[in-house]
């Protein structure tokens, strides 16, 4: 039987891997209780748990990463879907600025450092400013599909009449040739 020196010799890199766990005991202690079999089973139930726990924590953090994808997935739409609607971006940055309404008193000096932002208020801020430029935009479009609509009528008027032109200049010199007497063949 081999022992662990005659391991250590055949297979490159083991004696790495034992110092390793060796000063692991150090860094983090209990690892050996997560790397050994037990055969305990409460010391068994302890880890299901704590796995359990570890596992709840990763898929939550996981969620919150699909949805902060998700969020700025929706805003890169939102700002293609503006661009198309010739919608500049300097006026939506400029629309999404925060203005700073004039204190109604002086306030006491706290050096320098800004007071918390209020979320509800920014919300609400945010929640009116997007309302104004969808309603820009929905006026936008409606004045743009009427101009669209009534160049398409005019263009069409225009067609017609130019045919009906055509007819009615043509009518004079039928009705002159069938009156024009014909020349009989000898």
């Amino acid at each position: 039987m081999a022992s662990a020196g005659d391991l250590a010799r055949m297979v490159p890199g083991f004696e790495f891997l034992q110092g390793l766990m060796k000063n692991a005991g150090g860094a983090l202690p209990g690892i050996n209780q997560w790397v050994a079999p037990t055969l305990d089973p409460e010391e068994l139930d302890k880890r299901i748990q704590e796995l359990r726990t570890v596992q709840f924590w990763l898929e939550n953090n996981a969620k919150l990463l699909g949805t902060t994808i998700q969020a700025l997935e929706v805003q890169r739409m939102t700002l293609a879907t503006l661009k198309t609607m010739n919608l500049p971006l300097s006026d939506l940055r400029e629309a999404l600025t925060i203005k700073a309404a004039p204190p109604a008193r002086p306030e006491p000096a706290t050096g320098g450092a800004p007071g918390p932002v209020d979320p509800m208020q920014w919300w609400g801020a945010l929640t009116q400013q997007f309302t104004e430029l969808a309603t820009k935009a929905a006026k936008d479009s409606a004045a743009d599909t009427a101009k669209n609509l009534a160049g398409a009528v005019v263009k069409q008027s225009m067609a017609v009449a130019g045919s009906t032109l055509k007819k009615a200049a043509a009518l004079p010199a039928k009705a002159a040739r069938a009156a024009a007497p014909r020349k009989r063949a000898r």
